[in-house]
C-alpha cells in the first residue's frame, strides 16, 4: 500500500539526515515529506512547530508521521493541524500533558544517559561521532556529520505542554538499545504509560535512520498494513 511518510527531524540534524531513509521507503513504494524545522525561532512554543508539520502534509490525506529525538514533543499536537493515519515516536521523547519538558527533567535526569546531558553533538565532530553515529560504518558517519544542524526550541522545552488530550490516532514507539543520548529503558516504560503500547526496539544507537535505513523502513513499511 503506498503511504506518506512525514519524517520530522530532531534538534541535532535537518531535513538532510533523512536521505538514506527516504530512498528505502521509496524504494517499498512509499512517498515522503521531509520537514524543515525552523532553527531561528527559539522563542517559539511546541504549536508552532506542530504547525510548520502540519502544513507540509496538508494535502497529503493522512501521512504517517515520523518524528525523531526532541521533535517527539510535537508530535502529538500534528493531528489538531493535518490529517494524520499513525505517529511515529522515533528515539524520541514523549510529552506530558500540562508539564513542560524542562520539569520533567528536573524531576528525574535518568530520562537521558549521564554523560550525554550538557553535550552538543553539533558543536563537535567527536561528540556527534561518539553519542549519534557510533554504530555506523566510518563511510556513512562521515556523511552523516554534513546534515549536523542545531535545532534549539527552548520555549517548547519550558512551556508547559499545550496538548490537552492524547490524539485519536494509533501510536508506535520505535526504541534503540544503543541510544547514547537518550536512556531506551526510561522511554520504554514512559511509552506504555503515556502511549499505551509496547516499543519496537531495534539494535541502534541514536540515529537509525542513518545506520540502520533498511531495517528501519521494514518496520515502518509494516505499520502501513497494521
Amino acid at each position: 500500500m503506498l503511504s506518506v511518510f512525514c519524517l520530522v527531524h530532531g534538534s541535532t540534524q535537518g531535513p538532510k539526515g533523512w536521505d538514506l531513509l527516504v530512498e528505502e521507503l521509496r524504494a517499498r513504494g512509499h512517498d515522503c515529506v521531509c520537514v524543515d524545522l525552523p532553527t531561528d525561532q527559539p522563542d517559539s512554543g511546541a504549536l508552532v512547530y506542530a504547525g510548520a508539520i502540519g502544513r507540509a502534509i496538508e494535502n497529503s490525506n493522512g501521512a504517517i508521521v515520523v518524528a525523531h529525538s526532541a521533535s517527539g514533543l510535537f508530535l502529538p499536537l500534528v493531528p489538531e493541524y493535518a490529517p494524520v493515519s499513525k505517529l511515529v515516536y522515533l528515539a524520541a521523547v514523549i510529552p506530558l500533558p500540562g508539564e513542560s519538558f524542562l520539569s520533567q527533567f528536573q524531576r528525574d535526569q535518568g530520562m537521558y544517559r549521564p554523560d550525554f546531558i550538557g553535550k552538543d553533538p553539533t558543536k563537535d565532530e567527536a561528540l556527534a561521532r561518539q553519542y549519534l553515529f557510533h554504530d555506523c560504518p566510518p563511510s556513512t558517519a562521515q556523511w552523516a556529520l554534513t546534515t549536523l544542524r542545531l535545532m534549539f526550541a527552548k520555549e517548547a522545552l519550558i512551556e508547559a505542554c499545550p496538548l490537552a488530550n492524547w490524539p485519536n490516532v494509533a501510536s508506535t514507539y520505535v526504541s534503540c538499545s544503543g541510544d547514547r543520548a537518550l536512556s531506551p529503558a526510561w522511554w520504554e516504560r514512559a511509552a506504555r504509560q503515556r502511549l499505551g503500547v509496547d516499543p519496537i526496539r531495534m539494535e541502534a544507537g541514536h540515529a537509525p535512520h542513518i545506520a540502520r535505513p533498511a531495517e528501519l523502513a521494514t518496520i515502518l513499511d509494516s505499520l502501513t498494513t497494521s
